[in-house]
């Protein structure tokens, strides 16, 4: 299943490339050997905090990630659980992951959705909002603090 249009200039590639460690000034939180999370440049509903996990390296969609790297994904998404827990005092934590146009793929590289969730936060059927510069850095801020 291969989607990307050709000629495609993967953003988070661009963003892979550029990382040695979190900067303070940047919406990326964590940086592992082979997967990093950010905070996105939207949330949804009333829930701000999300992330995104994505490899290092360019996989397109979960038919082509190596299954050597389930171990960093989950490595990764408990660390977020426990810092969005103590950053933002959620209740609970979702995850989701999109596949090909049909399952709403919009960037052509594996990333896994990780929330922080409360009682009646609007994320099913919640609308998409662009988080202003400075709330995104604030939110990556919380997160960096938390994650220590």
């Amino acid at each position: 299943m291969k989607n990307a249009p050709i000629g495609y200039d993967c953003p988070f590639c661009r963003l892979a490339a550029t990382l040695p460690e979190p900067a303070p000034e940047s919406a990326v939180v964590l940086v592992a050997p082979r997967v990093f999370a950010f905070i996105p440049l939207h949330h949804y509903g009333d829930i701000q905090g999300n992330c995104l996990i994505a490899p290092r390296a360019h996989y397109e969609n979960v038919l082509d990630i190596p299954e050597d790297l389930g171990n960093d994904f989950f490595r990764a998404t408990r660390l977020l659980a426990v810092a969005m827990q103590d950053a933002f005092g959620c209740e609970g934590i979702s995850t989701r992951q999109h596949n090909g146009p049909a399952g709403n793929q919009d960037v052509w590289h594996y990333h896994l959705h990780v929330f922080p969730r409360f009682h009646g936060d609007g994320l099913w059927g919640g609308n998409k909002v662009l988080y202003t510069a400075e709330e995104r850095l604030e939110v990556a801020s919380r997160l960096r603090s938390a994650l220590g």
